[in-house]
């Protein structure tokens, strides 16, 4: 299935880049050939290879950056619309950048609509031309039966409908549960027992068999696997681990021995790369620009309230590590309120806490006490964008479904402070940045980002 997801993956990212060449090569024979624009369409210069090149380029970077190729993206028509507009949007930006720079001027604005137009409309079309043939195509498919329609076999079910490019048409469940005969579970139905696997098997015409009971059944997954041996079929176990799974897991081979990665890193490879180039960009520029902005705040705390002018404070960051936070003191000194820096905080955040200074109220309402986190971003243990990096005592009250927030870096803004920051209950920042998690690509972080500038100005939520 894996495999199968990556090559699906990569014939569309190659077919892409050949459809864009096309659509570029299409759209230049359109403008010489057709009667619009300015001046005898017949004169004007061919596109040369030097900007078929740079298309090529723009369009493979574009296209991994938003990450269109996501397998939960792939073929699914609203997600793949909704990354592919403003991926190609975003590309045609750069290359109109491009042009300008290198004073390219025989490429005609007709010609630059000729081409969005049609590269849009046949990366479109492919898709759809992909979807019809997945789900009409019986040689592609393969009949598969779910051994256990629990929790686990209604999961893996779930997953594989939503992913017709896996090739799986999925037959049915056999579960030794007497009520579950004869009915259905998850769409699906229920075709016998454990017990009769073999007569589905050969009566439904099984290719692969998916094991999905839990962990304490050991004895009866191995029975069931050696007899399931005994036919032409293919067979998979599914692990019951979904609970101690942070995010993503991985399989591996160690030399035959397999081995399943619990705490996998969620952003890795391209990436990891981008975001971090862009922490490191953005967070630099931004240290510089703020310097005089921190230098007037520093006098101003001085002043009020006296030193120190910085706070830190131990948080968990990425894997439960933990690591030192800076901001700006906002509260009255730690030693005038024993144990204040200990208190902990209400379930939903007031602005009434009379820790806080005249020059902090000011800070916290303007976000400019978080401007010390920049150096945090340039150290490595945050990024611009990520979940909120909580309190140790926090997280060792988590559940075990909330510790999947620490699978990425924590962020000086994230999906919770654009929705509400202080007026979010804390149980709530858990969801929202789990939803981030699960839903992360270059393009949200950018999104984010923008938003929290005017989340900022406005000042909700800001305690």
């Amino acid at each position: 299935m894996v495999s199968r997801t990556r090559n699906l993956a990569l014939v569309l990212y190659l077919a892409d880049l050949a459809i864009a060449l096309g659509a570029l090569y299409l759209a230049d024979l359109l403008r010489h050939v057709l009667p619009f624009g300015f001046g005898d369409a017949g004169n004007l210069a061919w596109v040369d290879w030097q900007e078929y090149l740079a298309v090529a380029v723009i369009w493979a970077f574009m296209l991994r950056f938003f990450r269109v190729y996501e397998p939960r993206r792939i073929l699914t028509v609203v997600e793949e619309i909704r990354v592919l507009l403003p991926a190609v949007t975003v590309a045609f930006v750069v290359l109109f950048a491009y042009l300008f720079i290198f004073k390219i001027e025989f490429l005609s604005r007709l010609l630059i609509g000729y081409f969005y137009f049609i590269n849009l409309l046949l990366l479109l079309n492919l898709r759809l031309i992909l979807r019809v043939a997945l789900h009409s195509s019986s040689g592609f498919r393969r009949r598969l039966v779910i051994v256990g329609a629990g929790p686990v076999g209604e999961q893996v079910t779930d997953l594989l409908r939503q992913r017709p490019w896996t090739g799986y048409d999925i037959v049915g469940f056999v579960d030794d549960d007497q009520a579950k005969q004869r009915i259905e579970v998850a769409g699906r139905p229920v075709l016998g027992t454990c017990d009769e696997l073999g007569d589905v098997i050969e009566r439904e015409r099984i290719a692969e068999v998916i094991v999905a009971l839990p962990a304490h059944a050991y004895e009866r997954i191995r029975e069931i696997v050696t007899h399931a041996g005994d036919y032409p079929v293919r067979i998979r176990v599914v692990p019951d681990i979904f609970s101690m799974i942070s995010v993503r897991a991985r399989a591996e081979d160690l030399w035959g021995i397999p081995l399943i990665g619990i705490r996998e890193p969620v952003i890795t490879g391209f990436d990891s790369l981008v975001k971090r180039t862009f922490d490191m960009v953005v967070g630099s520029s931004a240290l510089i620009v703020t310097a005089p902005i921190m230098l007037v705040v520093t006098f101003a705390i001085l002043i009020d309230d006296g030193w120190p002018v910085f706070f830190s404070q131990k948080r968990v960051g990425e894997n439960g590590r933990l690591f030192w936070i800076y901001k700006l003191r906002t509260m009255d000194k730690v030693d005038s309120r024993p144990g204040a820096a200990s208190r902990r905080p209400e379930p939903r955040k007031t602005d009434v806490d009379p820790r806080i200074t005249r020059v902090g109220r000011f800070l916290r309402r303007a976000s400019l006490d978080e401007l010390p986190n920049l150096w945090n971003v340039l150290r490595g243990e945050m990024s611009l964008v990520g979940p909120r990096p909580e309190l140790p005592w926090v997280v060792d009250e988590y559940e075990p479904w909330q510790r999947q927030r620490l699978s990425v870096q924590p962020g000086m803004t994230g999906w919770w402070q654009i929705q509400g920051r202080g007026e979010v209950p804390l149980h709530e920042n858990v969801e929202l940045d789990l939803y981030y998690i699960q839903n992360y690509s270059p393009l949200l972080d950018l999104m984010i980002l923008w938003r929290t500038i005017w989340v900022v100005l406005g000042g909700r939520g800001a305690y």
